[in-house]
Parts: structure tokens; C-alpha cells; sequence
């Protein structure tokens, strides 16, 4: 038989530790806090992935220009080579035209691959309003001014050569050189492009090519079409200034 205390147990007392822990109730400032760096990290994440593709997409884009950049100067140095009296103009127009407009297609392919990298414009918007000085590069981003810098510096090389190796052929220098300068606009659309979406590349760009002895050659392109004031009233302006200190 059960005694009365048996019957009724008193209740057992919580101690402190058992007891539930009142959490304060964030303040309006905390909570805007909270949100700001939750979309920060986002943004960060998004500009990281939109560094990752432009990083690949110029890379591919190199593997693919490269060869025939490379058999255009061949076929001009060699014709650039031969005696004025020896050199078939017409059949180098003929030869050289159309690497020089395969050349331009995967430059403009590579500007629209560029530009579809960032389909909402959030990245295009946080470059906007946030400033790329004063933080390390990530290695995307620094990969992705080492490829660009290579494109830049081949296409324009390939460009100052085939001017300079037509200057004595005035048929093929007619009907080749609206050609070069066609091949000039994707490329500097893709420096545009690249700028726009992430801050500060260009400027990498910019070293990079100094580096490399092509700052000068780049620049005065840059100041040939105008298209330093056009990157200026971009906000894109870290090129121009870059290469400002570029060998002459």
C-alpha cells in the first residue's frame, strides 16, 4: 500500500539549466544588419561565379583565336618578305580575309558570352555602386585579367603587324584594312563588357599589358578610336589610366 507521499510526489523544481533560455528580441538595426551582410554574401557569390564563367569564356576564346592570328601574320610577313614586284596581292587578300573575319566571329561570339554571363544585372549593379580598390583580387578575377591581357595584347599585335606589313601592298591595304578595324571593335566591346560587371579588372589588365611591354601599343589604340573617353564615362576608366604609364 502506497503511502500519502507516494501518492502525491511533490514536483521536481527546474533548475537553472533545465530552464529555457529567454533569447532577446533583435533590434530593428540588428535585423537590417543581418539582411545587409546576408545580401553581401550573396553578391559576393554571384560576382565570384560571373568571374569563374568570363575567366573560361576568354580562355576558350584564346585557344580558339590564337592559331589563326597566328597563320595571318605568317601569310603577311611572308608576302611583306617577297620583292614588291613578286607579291600577289589579290591572292593574299584572298587568303588573309577571311581568318581575319573568323577571327572577328569569335570575338564577337566571346563579347556575347560576355555579356549573357550576368542575365539578372545584379553583378552589373553592385559593380556600379561598389568600388573594386582597396581589396585583393580573388584568383578568378586575376585569372581573368591574365586571359583578357593575352587576347588583348595577341589581337592587337596581330592588328599593328598586319598595318605595318600592308603599307606597301595599296590594293590589299584597301580591301584588308576596314577588316582590322572591325577586328578591333569586339575586342574592346569585350574590355567594355568584362569592366562593366567587374570592378578593377581592368585595371589589372591594364598592369598587366604594361608588364608585357604592350601598354603603349594598347593605349594609343584606346586614344585612336576614343574609346578612353568612352571607357572614362563608364566609370571604366582604370584601363586608360593603367596604360597611361605604358611603354611607348
Amino acid at each position: 500500500m502506497s503511502t500519502p507521499a507516494e501518492q502525491n510526489p511533490k514536483p521536481v523544481e527546474e533548475t537553472p539549466a533545465d530552464k529555457p533560455v529567454d533569447t532577446p528580441e533583435k533590434t530593428e538595426e540588428e535585423k537590417k544588419k543581418e539582411e545587409e551582410e546576408k545580401t553581401k554574401e550573396e553578391e559576393e557569390k554571384e560576382a565570384a561565379r560571373v568571374a569563374k564563367q568570363c575567366a573560361d569564356i576568354i580562355e576558350r576564346s584564346l585557344q580558339q583565336i590564337q592559331p589563326i592570328l597566328e597563320v595571318m601574320t605568317e601569310h603577311l610577313n611572308k608576302a611583306a618578305s617577297k620583292p614588291k614586284d613578286e607579291v600577289d596581292e589579290e591572292k593574299l587578300v584572298e587568303t588573309v580575309q577571311p581568318l581575319i573575319e573568323q577571327a572577328t566571329g569569335i570575338l564577337k561570339d566571346t563579347h556575347g558570352q560576355i555579356k549573357g554571363a550576368d542575365p539578372s544585372g545584379k553583378v552589373q549593379s553592385r559593380a556600379k555602386q561598389n568600388s573594386a580598390e582597396g581589396r585583393n583580387s580573388t584568383p578568378d578575377e586575376q585569372r581573368l585579367a591574365d586571359g583578357l591581357a593575352k587576347l588583348t595584347g595577341d589581337v592587337t599585335k596581330a592588328i599593328e603587324n598586319a598595318k605595318e606589313k600592308l603599307k606597301g601592298m595599296p590594293h590589299a591595304k584597301n580591301k584588308l584594312g576596314p577588316l582590322l578595324a572591325m577586328l578591333q571593335d569586339p575586342l574592346f566591346q569585350i574590355l567594355s563588357a568584362v569592366g562593366l560587371l567587374l570592378n578593377g579588372v581592368l585595371t589589372l589588365v591594364g598592369n598587366i599589358l604594361n608588364g608585357l611591354g604592350l601598354g603603349g601599343i594598347v593605349g594609343g589604340l584606346l586614344k585612336g578610336l576614343q574609346l578612353d573617353k568612352l571607357l572614362g564615362g563608364l566609370g571604366l576608366g582604370g584601363l586608360g589610366k593603367a596604360l597611361g604609364g605604358g611603354k611607348k
